[in-house]
């Protein structure tokens, strides 16, 4: 059962006049809720979940779909839309043309600075990645002046 006709089946619910059929209608569609979602035909995630998942893929191009707030609908509230990420280094390491390959401290995701830097950040450091015009990514680490950067994992 798709989301759609789960979402038609509550609504065909509140339009009966009679408590009787009405309760009926409603202890059938919540069965059909239930069975839908134990199959994986239907997943129920909060905000929260949401944000979560957006500020993971933070780096990557994702395709426009409502489930990361980038679909056609503009009837809903607006969700956030990350241009910023503020977090610590896990561990930097160089490569080459003095290029840095960077682990974020609160997420799985690696980053690799495109421009040069002439050091490597220790563990611990502060870094900003913010997103940019045309795709590109730029990574300031305590402040400093900002190298451009790509999401690698």
């Amino acid at each position: 059962m798709s989301s759609g006709k789960v979402m038609e089946s509550l609504s065909h619910c509140r339009a009966i006049s009679s408590a009787e059929s009405r309760l009926a209608c409603f202890d059938a569609a919540a069965a059909a809720i239930e069975t839908a979602v134990k199959a994986k035909d239907v997943t129920i995630v909060d905000r929260q979940d949401i944000r979560k998942a957006r500020k993971s893929l933070f780096g990557f191009s994702v395709p426009h779909i409502p489930l990361f707030g980038g679909g056609d609908r503009d009837d809903g509230p607006k969700t956030d839309d990350f241009t910023e990420l503020n977090t610590t280094i896990a561990s930097a390491r160089p490569m080459e043309n003095g290029r840095i390959e960077l682990r974020l401290a609160d997420s799985e995701a690696v980053w690799m600075t495109t421009d040069p830097m002439s050091f490597p950040p220790k563990a611990g450091a502060k870094v900003r990645i913010r997103q940019g015009a045309m795709g590109n990514y730029f990574i300031a680490i305590n402040g400093e002046r900002s190298v451009r950067g790509i999401r690698v994992r």
